[in-house]
């Protein structure tokens, strides 16, 4: 019976604490969970399971990995909200596949992304032809964003994420370097004072990141 009773006092033990944990990492969707936040999960899982069947180690023993692996996982979360470049390595970057109704070769054998991968995606979208595709993004998820031609792009796409620009949407876009810098500097704002930008009416309009005091 106390076999039992510890069985159950583990479970609940682990049970709860990977609970915590995983609200104490940050909400997500499930299909937007990159591959660095599956591995902190499998990770927290797999050590959690080691906890129930330890019974002759202390259940601390299972808590105390968990908590660290969970809190490398919120310093490494920081670190790529505020460098982009640790974002890209983490999470991944989004890769044009389809510009301006062309397919982008080189890209889709970087990312191992074949024509029938493609055909399927676009199906999915109800898209019956490359053709009818002003862009198509493949994005870190593994979903395909798909825009047809004629659709305005632009309140939809950010041409500035976290001061970076993107600099093959804003060429598809129609607008180019000079007018991006008449835009930033109507604005008086620089890149790295951006946190997201979208072309609306022919303008710019950003949002600037706040700083840690509030203020904008």
């Amino acid at each position: 019976m106390e076999i039992y009773l510890n069985l159950i006092v583990r479970t609940l033990i682990g049970f709860f604490s990977f609970f915590i944990l995983m609200r104490f990492m940050g909400k997500r969707e499930v299909g937007q969970l990159s591959l660095f936040d599956l591995i902190i999960i499998l990770s927290i899982a797999d050590l959690m399971v080691l906890g129930i069947d330890g019974f002759d180690e202390d259940v601390l023993y299972s808590i105390i990995p968990m908590l660290v692996v969970a809190g490398i996982q919120r310093i490494i979360a920081f670190l790529s909200l505020k460098f982009a470049k640790v974002r890209d390595v983490i999470d991944g970057k989004s890769s044009y596949i389809v510009i301006d109704g062309k397919v982008n070769e080189k890209e889709m054998k970087k990312q191992r992304y074949n024509m029938g991968d493609l055909y399927t995606q676009l199906r999915e979208c109800g898209i019956k032809s490359i053709q009818e595709v002003e862009i198509a993004i493949l994005e870190t998820s593994g979903k395909l964003s798909v825009f047809k031609r004629k659709e305005d792009l632009d309140a939809s796409l950010p041409i500035i994420i976290s001061g970076q620009v993107d600099y093959i949407l804003l060429h598809s876009l129609g607008k180019n370097e000079k007018w991006l810098d008449v835009e930033l500097k109507k604005s008086k704002y620089e890149l790295k004072d951006i946190l997201g930008a979208c072309i609306i009416n022919n303008k710019l309009d950003i949002v600037k990141k706040i700083n840690y005091n509030g203020k904008y």
